[in-house]
């Protein structure tokens, strides 16, 4: 198993970099191609989620992406230190969307086979997301609520 801590600030302007160490990181695991774009997309959208809303929008803040290359998936939590989420108020996104915004979660729901919050920091959000490789067993359970 090999783990990798990526840490960047609350800012659009990381992300960039972020996704091409992850890119790299993905290739070492064997992913490429679509499964290889879907994570990144939606490791993208779990890191705009921690800028938006845990911090609200506010620069020079820490987002921690912890990636994990197991022997059947990848695992990668991501943790901020910001606001915390108020899991009541999530919703699933009206389709197609009537206003700009609300489809992150959607997105990290169906590009990746697992998404869980862990709410018991005491301070922060931390998501949690799994892609299983080829012959890697599938959607365990998608419910981002638990």
């Amino acid at each position: 198993m090999q783990t990798k801590v990526f840490v960047i600030q609350s800012s659009s302007e990381e992300l960039k970099p972020l996704r091409e160490n992850l890119k790299n990181f993905l290739q070492a695991a064997g992913f490429e191609g679509l499964p290889l774009e879907n994570i990144l997309v939606a490791l993208g959208e779990a890191c705009a989620n921690c800028i938006r809303h845990s911090y609200r929008g506010e620069p020079g803040h820490e987002i921690q992406i912890h990636a994990e290359d197991q022997a059947e998936k990848v695992v990668f939590k991501v943790r901020d230190f910001g606001e915390k989420i108020d899991l009541t108020r999530l919703k699933p996104p009206e389709l197609p969307p009537q206003q700009g915004g609300g489809l992150g979660v959607y997105f990290m729901q169906t590009m990746m086979d697992k998404i869980k919050y862990n709410t018991a920091h005491s301070n922060g959000n931390e998501i949690i997301l799994v892609k299983y490789k080829k012959g890697g067993r599938r959607h365990e359970d998608s419910n981002p609520k638990k």
